[in-house]
């Protein structure tokens, strides 16, 4: 016999109503996860380091300077823009130094001033902040003494110093104190025949900007704590933070895994100027200037290894005799990780958590895109930026959108360049192909600017998942405090699901507000729509699109039970659809989903 049937679509349901026969509900909406783009680390050229750092200079802090020596801003890839700051400003200099040319690398998180106050801040913290309370560091919307950066680069800098930025009295930012937070130096050995690739870290001691009248710099604590996964788990930037201890399963610098070891409890870091071995160029010198890890073995294609360095400030006595050295008398902690060993057992020598540095190293990295473009000012160079991350230029980039006059994309690179000849707010669509990998799209809004004041504003890119379910809107540079709107359109076949930030359920409708007050990429989630085929007599027949694998069609004959049970009818492939054949021969209602292990 014939059906009949109206639809109705409300949301992400899909309802049929059918003859008192054979009452049946199709749900469009099936409960997968769906995991949103982000670029992934690319460190086996080059290394990715995000960091927590805690605000010690007494004052509130308005920005955070990385000083990169000895690198080319076209060698930085990934930087971390989802704090209090937003997109970094980046500068290149170059400089004749102590008989040769050096080329340096600025990169300034910067608040700005508007004649009232700060766009933002970091405070002071109320009182010292333990290593759990580290990815609160990650929140804008918690300010209790700390932030998180991050810059990535494919070429070793000779050295990475960091700073606060503070208020001079003048309402312009300087260089407050220093942190001693420093950054890992990745050594990676191709694999060879029958030998696997070998990844190995070295932290260096904390190099001061210029070397203070002693012959040891101040000394402070390391702690290292390591893991390899083989999971091929891709390593995002986002993911490279501090662990949440209510939020177990959260991502973080662990890349899902449990395995966790601690490598190294204490290490001393401290410079000694005049050890044989002291380097003036990077600052590591003698048998505590540079704690050099262990060799891990990369057996597999997949391997990632993950690193945390947490960094605690060195309180114990300094040696003091005429003439001082400022050497650290105590080498060690002791078991309670609080006070010293021998003499100084009873000498506290660990003082306050100063902050964490999270990295990762992958044996087979993929192709990635950046997170954002910096903003530009009319007539001032722009700093080459290298928005496709790869080892090599085997890859296929092409654009969509326009750039500022006197602006250009080198697609063999995968770079923008020149000198913005006209203010203004850009999208710029970058899509890369390349062997043995997914096609990545990022859209990049970026604002140029006629002078050097621009109010304090944020970034809105969106993006499809898949990348053919639907379109999305909304793409632009928005001023702090606006509220802004994105959509997201389903294509034929397609549902929408949610939209979600670094993985993150935000909204659950296809039009989504917000007030914007930081960088904001966000992905509008679409799965497999259930859709009627022609009615046949005694059955149904319900489609959806091969582009989905995985799924299971399920029934449920009371929707205020969970008794979903998977069906085991007839599916076959029809064309671009799965089609699954459901005889109607039993009364009462019934209810159907996709669902996704």
């Amino acid at each position: 016999m014939e059906i009949p049937f109206r639809k109705k679509k409300s949301g992400d349901l899909w309802q049929a109503s059918f003859s008192p026969l054979a009452q049946l509900c199709l749900f469009g909406l099936c409960l997968l996860a769906v995991s949103g783009f982000t670029a992934r680390a690319s460190q086996a050229y080059g290394t990715v380091n995000n960091f927590d750092t805690v605000n010690d200079n007494g004052v509130p802090a308005h920005g955070f300077e990385i000083e990169l020596d000895d690198c080319h801003s076209a060698e930085l890839s990934y930087t971390f823009d989802y704090n209090h700051y937003g997109t970094p400003k980046i500068t290149e200099t170059t400089a004749f130094i102590s008989g040769a040319w050096h080329t340096n690398v600025l990169v300034d998180y910067q608040a700005v001033w508007t004649n009232t106050g700060w766009s933002a801040y970091t405070a002071v913290p109320a009182g010292p902040i333990p290593p759990t309370m580290g990815h609160q560091f990650t929140n804008p919307g918690t300010n209790f003494g700390g932030e998180h950066f991050g810059v990535g680069y494919r070429t070793n800098p000779s050295k990475v110093l960091y700073f606060w930025m503070i208020d001079n009295g003048g309402h312009t930012l300087t260089r407050g104190g220093q942190v001693n937070v420093t950054t890992p130096v990745f050594n990676y050995t191709q694999p060879g025949v029958g030998v696997p690739a070998v990844a190995a870290a070295v932290i260096p001691a904390p190099v001061p900007v210029a070397p203070p009248a002693y012959e040891f710099s101040d000394a402070s604590w390391v702690k290292v704590i390591t893991t390899t996964s083989h999971t091929n788990t891709e390593v995002k930037i986002g993911d490279l933070m501090s662990i949440d201890p209510a939020n177990p399963n959260g991502k973080d610098w662990r890349n899902g895994q449990t395995n966790v070891e601690v490598e190294t409890e204490w290490q001393l870091l401290q410079i000694d100027y005049m050890s044989s071995d002291y380097n003036p160029t990077n600052g590591i010198g003698g048998p505590n200037g540079k704690l050099a890890g262990p060799n891990h073995n990369l057996g597999n294609s997949d391997d990632v290894v993950t690193y945390r360095y947490e960094y605690y400030a060195y309180v114990g006595p300094y040696d003091v005799t005429e003439p001082p050295t400022h050497e650290a008398l105590c080498q060690m902690p002791g078991t309670d990780g609080i006070h010293g060993t021998g003499t100084y057992s009873n000498t506290v020598v660990v003082g306050k958590f100063l902050g964490a540095q999270m990295s990762a190293l992958a044996g087979s990295p993929p192709l990635g895109l950046i997170d954002h473009l910096p903003d530009g000012q009319v007539g001032v160079p722009y700093p080459t930026r290298s928005l496709v991350i790869a080892q090599n230029t085997n890859f296929v980039a092409t654009t969509n959108g326009i750039l500022p006059s006197g602006m250009a994309f080198d697609a063999v690179n995968g770079r923008v360049y020149g000198t913005p000849g006209v203010a203004g707010n850009y999208l710029l669509t970058v899509t890369v192909t390349a062997s043995n990998n997914a096609v990545l799209v990022k859209k990049y809004p970026f604002m140029v600017s006629a002078g050097a004041f621009m109010p304090p504003h944020s970034a809105v890119d969106t993006l499809a998942s898949p990348l053919i379910g639907g379109t999305t809107a909304g793409d632009s540079v928005y001023t702090n405090g606006t509220k802004v709107t994105v959509t997201a359109a389903p294509n034929a076949g397609y549902g929408f699901a949610n939209w979600t930030a670094n993985g993150a359920v935000v909204s659950t409708s296809p039009s989504y507000s917000f007030t914007t007050i930081m960088n904001q990429s966000l992905v509008a989630n679409f799965v497999p729509q259930l859709a009627l085929a022609a009615p046949q007599p005694h059955a149904l027949v319900v489609t959806w699109l091969t582009n989905f694998t995985g799924y299971s069609l399920q029934r449920n004959t009371d929707l205020r039970t969970t008794n979903w049970l998977t069906l085991t009818n007839s599916l076959n492939i029809m064309g671009a659809n799965y089609q699954a054949t459901i005889p109607t021969t039993n009364n009462g209602p019934n209810f159907f989903r996709l669902m996704h292990p």
